[in-house]
């Protein structure tokens, strides 16, 4: 029994005698402090065990020896650049004459493959450029030509200048209705000349050496040759895109 619960039951053991009653109230009080105290001494040391385990899990974070590191927030700009650069305008040489065809519309495409581009031309001086993110890739684009037949160019995509109409080769419902461009974008390591040569033979031009490089470009504007070798690479990853230049309409002409 401690100091405190002494003097308490010395002076209420000596009024015992005037208030009855007093000495069972007085082992009530005593039992009631003593349940008070372990209370306490429990919620202190729960107390003490939450604190220890707060440490203990702030510990983990950091190996012995190493500087806290702070967890940068993820930033939303850092994002994957768009693709290849699309040019703003298109330059048109028409013997002495020169003049800039300005960006009308784009698309860009994640996978090579065969796509369909449409447009709205607003002039007779509609151009179109391809650009790839692999330069060595093999493009391939077909549009009307003035008699409504189609026609188009073959090469390597870094060496792809472009074309455009004017009033001469332009058909003649060119600004009469929507128009599209086909596009064909082959791997720079496609089987183009193995192909070529089982569908066609692929002929060497002029005095070229078996199917080299002016023959195989031929070779793929064949329709045949671009299905098989489509059948035979599949659309694969590769970022690529297709820009359609024109003048502005002139005042008055309808533009859909």
């Amino acid at each position: 029994m401690s100091h405190t619960e002494n003097d308490l039951r010395e002076l209420l053991t000596g009024r015992a005698g005037e208030q009855e009653g007093a000495a069972a109230r007085l082992d009530t009080i005593i039992r009631r402090g003593r349940r008070i105290r372990r209370t306490r001494r429990a919620l202190t040391a729960g107390a003490a065990a939450l604190a220890v385990t707060a440490v203990a899990l702030t510990g983990v974070q950091l190996r012995p020896g190493e500087a806290p590191v702070a967890q940068q927030p993820v930033d939303s700009a850092q994002v994957e650049p768009p693709g290849p650069e699309i040019p703003e305008k298109f330059e048109v040489r028409l013997g002495a004459e020169r003049f800039d065809l300005g960006l009308a519309h784009s698309e860009r495409f994640e996978t090579m493959g065969a796509r369909s581009v449409a447009f709205t031309p607003t002039s007779t001086s509609t151009g179109y450029r391809v650009v790839c993110d692999d330069p060595g890739a093999w493009v391939v684009t077909v549009l009307p030509l003035k008699g409504g037949e189609p026609g188009g160019s073959a090469a390597r995509c870094g060496n792809a200048p472009g074309g455009h109409h004017d009033e001469r080769s332009a058909p003649a419902d060119w600004l009469e209705r929507p128009h599209s461009m086909q596009v064909w974008v082959f791997p720079a390591d496609a089987p183009v000349r193995k192909v070529a040569e089982e569908v066609t033979g692929c002929r060497p031009i002029g005095k070229g050496r078996d199917c080299d490089g002016p023959a195989q470009l031929r070779a793929l504007m064949d329709p045949k040759v671009r299905e098989r070798l489509l059948a035979e690479v599949g659309d694969r990853p590769g970022r690529w895109a297709v820009a359609i230049y024109d003048r502005p309409a002139a005042p008055g002409t309808p533009t859909g």
